[in-house]
């Protein structure tokens, strides 16, 4: 097919898994095991109206009868009209594992996985074979077999990623992911009254990463050719694989890593992220922030037109010869603009904490926008 021709349908499913407001949650979790969706649409008279995914269920408390209606939040979504560029955009800045797609009336009629995207690409031959390591994020997030699951969980909140490398000094020795908590979490509460949940909870956060972790972890060597290391990320139905060189994890690479490194460049497309950093931050801190910052960006453009996002990062004082540092972030958007500032002597950490902040004002808008739509809609009524 001519790539000029292509539109959403080239790349569009029928979803194996849609839940309803009113579902339990233990069942749309125990589906989503079974089809192996990490995000699922949910529909409300025929029309999409969020989405539920491992990254909320691992962060919020729940029992097996909680609603789907408590858990569910924003998605993004493409039009049925979509063309393959506006396709690659919408995952180059959602980041997003799976996006529902809808008609005009914003009717689900289908869902484009990333793994359908990144089959696509690789049939049709334009996933280079240069070594992996050229594509690599490093350095790499990391947790060790003895951390709690607790720390596992904030380093994945706080940095957004999905899965971390589980290592015994530098070696592999598993691998944790959003959803081996969120599952550990549902499992847990099974049976037990309410009282009892947030015990049961602070029990499996105080655990060890080990008892919970995956082993054998499918890997990639950094010698490995990019498009086998995709070809093996689908087949094994995994979203990312840790990059070993020799026995040290040296990096990680994901589907949206291709996405963002090798498919976007075919749209010319970039980020609306820009930044003017500190001369004092490192290399390592660098690519920390970067990181941090696009995930943030990704989770932003899931609730809203982003139009740009800018940071900076200043030397603010110094304190035993340790620098302070102030970042402020400013977030463009379709229903405003909203500004952060936070200071701390590590930057990533005075980063996090403005895009938490950020994130904070972000939603409370958008709850105010939607209680002020669900008044007119009452005063409406009241006037028929």
């Amino acid at each position: 097919m001519n790539s000029a021709n292509m539109s959403v349908t080239t790349f569009m499913e029928e979803p194996k898994l849609i839940a309803n407001p009113m579902d339990r949650i233990a069942d749309i979790i125990g589906k989503m095991r079974e089809t192996n969706y990490w995000s699922v649409p949910v529909v409300q008279d025929g029309k999409l109206v969020g989405a539920v995914d491992y990254k909320t269920l691992m962060t919020k408390r729940f029992g097996p009868d909680t609603r789907v209606l408590t858990v569910m939040v924003p998605t993004p979504k493409l039009e049925s009209a979509a063309d393959e560029a506006r396709v690659i955009a919408a995952f180059f800045n959602t980041r997003a594992r799976a996006i529902p797609v809808v008609d005009e009336r914003n009717r689900l009629v289908g869902v484009v996985t990333r793994e359908a995207v990144l089959k696509h690409y690789l049939d049709r031959g334009e996933i280079p074979s240069r070594p992996v390591r050229e594509f690599t994020n490093s350095p790499v997030l990391t947790v060790n077999a003895q951390d709690s699951v607790a720390r596992a969980r904030y380093l994945m909140r706080s940095y957004n990623v999905s899965r971390l490398p589980v290592v015994d000094k530098e070696s592999l020795a598993g691998i944790v992911t959003m959803r081996d908590i969120a599952l550990r979490l549902l499992f847990s509460y099974k049976g037990r009254k309410r009282a009892s949940i947030m015990t049961e909870e602070e029990r499996l956060m105080a655990m060890p990463v080990s008892e919970i972790m995956t082993y054998p972890v499918i890997t990639a060597k950094g010698s490995d050719p990019l498009d086998e290391a995709v070809s093996r990320m689908i087949s094994r139905k995994v979203s990312g694989l840790p990059v070993l060189e020799g026995d040290r994890v040296a990096g990680m690479i994901s589907g949206i890593d291709v996405i963002v490194k090798v498919l976007a460049k075919k749209f010319e497309l970039s980020s609306p992220i820009s930044a003017k950093l500190a001369k004092g931050i490192t290399g390592d801190q660098r690519a920390l922030m970067d990181g941090l910052l696009e995930r943030y960006m990704a989770k932003f453009e899931r609730m809203v037109e982003v139009i740009d996002f800018k940071a900076s990062v200043k030397e603010e004082a110094s304190s035993e010869g340790k620098p302070l540092y102030k970042v402020n972030l400013r977030l463009v958007t379709k229903i405003g603009d909203f500004v952060a500032t936070e200071s701390d002597y590590d930057p990533v950490t005075a980063t996090r904490k403005a895009a938490e902040d950020l994130e904070e004002r972000l939603l409370r808008k958008l709850k105010k926008i939607e209680e002020m739509k669900k008044t007119r809609g009452d005063v409406a009524k009241r006037g028929e």
